[in-house]
């Protein structure tokens, strides 16, 4: 059965450290780690993020920092958490490294994700982070023949089932402008419909939607434009202000 991706489902209280800035070890405790490729050689300039793991807690803390020169990282302890366990992950999305842990739209982890104990005095805890695949990077825009304009629309993205897994879909949004949204997604091919789309500053719901067949890549850049005609979407009964009911849209 496909799953719904709309972040964390918890809510997160974000403390970002410094871009592009080594965080020097403060006076005690945290964690001094850091992250590597696959091969074993330092990644520079990654990104390290770790997420506090208490049992029971609808908050959860994050700090992330960005790697030095060595692959090396610091991140102070969660002082404001009820427990010392921390999950950590990383990525590299300039260079299409995905995150590590388990992506919605694949079947097994991605690279590694350790759970450690972060102590809040003393020596820091060391901990190494291994990237593991590369993906895609993918921006979808629509446009509208009928106006030859792009135009918002949310769409619904789901991998295509791979030796009979059911994998994930997400649901993501143009611009209100029409500009693109983008996706680094695993390697695979896809199917990319049009769930709700906008003519005449109204909202519609697509019946019918459009739907086109992707295949991407790990390594690739891809600009995927799709093309609709708002004239011919069926749209389904609606409430959505200023939307006539089942009826096509006229622009």
């Amino acid at each position: 059965m496909c799953k719904k991706a709309f972040g964390i489902p918890l809510a997160l209280v974000l403390a970002v450290a410094a871009v592009g800035q080594h965080s020097a070890p403060g006076p005690s405790g945290g964690i001094s780690g850091v992250v590597r490729y696959p091969d074993g050689t330092p990644s520079s300039g990654a990104t390290a993020y770790a997420v506090s793991e208490c049992k029971g807690k609808e908050i959860r803390l994050v700090h992330q920092v960005r790697t030095s020169t060595d692959g090396s990282f610091f991140i102070p302890p969660f002082v404001e958490a009820d427990c010392n366990l921390v999950r950590l992950s990383a990525d590299k999305k300039d260079d299409l490294w995905m995150k590590t842990g388990r992506d919605i739209f694949d079947e097994k982890d991605n690279g590694t994700t350790p759970i450690v104990e972060v102590p809040r005095s003393g020596s820091p805890t060391t901990a190494e982070i291994t990237l593991g695949r590369r993906g895609a990077l993918v921006s979808l825009r629509v446009r509208d023949t009928a106006t030859n304009r792009f135009i918002w629309t949310l769409l619904h993205v789901e991998r295509m089932p791979a030796s009979g897994l059911a994998l994930g879909s997400e649901d993501v949004g143009t611009g209100r402008d029409g500009s693109a949204d983008t996706l680094l997604l695993p390697a695979g091919q896809y199917q990319i419909s049009v769930d709700m789309y906008e003519c005449n500053e109204a909202k519609y719901i697509a019946v019918s939607a459009p739907r086109e067949t992707l295949t991407v890549e790990a390594g690739q850049r891809i600009a995927k434009d799709i093309s609709v005609d708002v004239r011919i979407i069926k749209p389904a009964k609606t409430k959505f202000r200023g939307a006539p009911r089942w009826r096509p849209c006229k622009p």
